[in-house]
């Protein structure tokens, strides 16, 4: 009867694990928790790993039994999601953070895709669109295909919360728990090498742009200090990621033109990737 019981609990083992740090974002947790289930049961498990909010958290958490719950004091979201990725039953990984949502069919549009053997990548994401607190669309931010070097020259890291990992990366290569604003930039820059990265042409995933995801540096690109003491360790180990005084002044200007480069890359892939998706959309009707 245990191997019976055994083998059940392999085979129904979900596919995706969506893994959600949370602290004091009880307000978004149900529209981020409704937003990963897919049409059929048992594919994707939520787990929740909340640093002991004090609102209404833990009363959401009630309402939705299903969720896989951490509920303990954490150092900061990279200590949390480290938890949560060494927890996931599933192959692969889905970063959310708690107060942002799939758009509609996207978790069964990932499904499909990992079921029918064509998941020849380790990270998969998509186009992002920003929302207010109350979920109001703000904006599109039309994500272009990522290569490493536009990362190694801080100019553009792929986005992590909405993207689907492949889980034995995340494991095998956890978050760095020093940083708490860019961990996200420092993996990518850590692991992203070896990564095979797909970026599909759909919008994936609602950013919330709130208070507690610093709104006025996210709208106008202006470095808070926490940021900037990040910035400036990573520039220790990866020395042409942001400004070296210590660079030659050749050196400096090849950065600087690189960095041009890159931008007028990105902004070219930008406007191909919202034509197309918008033709899509939209197709243009043949005249009778």
């Amino acid at each position: 009867m245990i191997v019976v019981c055994l083998l059940v609990s392999y085979f129904m083992r979900p596919l995706i694990s969506v893994v959600s740090a949370s602290w004091n974002q009880g307000r978004h947790l149900a529209e981020c928790h409704r937003s990963v289930l897919p049409l059929e049961r048992g594919l994707v498990e939520h787990i929740v790993v909340d640093n002991c909010s004090d609102d209404e958290t833990s009363e959401v958490l009630n309402q939705f039994p299903e969720i896989v719950k951490i509920v303990e004091k954490d150092r900061g979201q990279s200590e949390a999601l480290n938890k949560g990725f060494a927890m996931a039953k599933g192959e692969w990984i889905l970063w959310l953070n708690v107060d942002d949502f799939l758009l509609p069919g996207v978790i069964d549009r990932m499904l499909k895709i990992l079921q029918t053997g064509d998941a020849h990548f380790d990270l998969l994401y998509g186009h992002t669109v920003f929302v207010d607190a109350e979920s109001r669309t703000i904006r599109t931010v039309y994500q272009p295909i990522w290569h490493y070097w536009m990362t190694a020259i801080g100019c553009y890291a792929a986005p992590s919360t909405g993207s689907l990992y492949r889980r034995r990366i995340l494991v095998e290569h956890p978050l760095d728990e020093n940083f708490h604003m860019i961990m996200d930039t420092e993996w990518m820059l850590r692991v992203g090498r070896q990564l095979g990265v797909r970026r599909l042409n759909h919008r994936t995933v609602s950013f919330r742009i709130d208070d507690n995801k610093t709104a006025g540096h996210i709208q106008s690109g202006e470095l808070t200090p926490r940021h900037r003491s990040e910035r400036e360790a990573l520039a220790k180990n990866y020395r042409s990621y942001d400004e070296n005084e210590d660079r030659s002044l050749a050196g400096r200007l090849l950065i600087k033109l690189a960095r041009k480069c890159t931008r007028l890359w990105i902004l070219g892939d930008k406007f191909i990737s919202k034509t197309f998706l918008l033709k899509l959309i939209h197709p243009t009707r043949k005249s009778k």
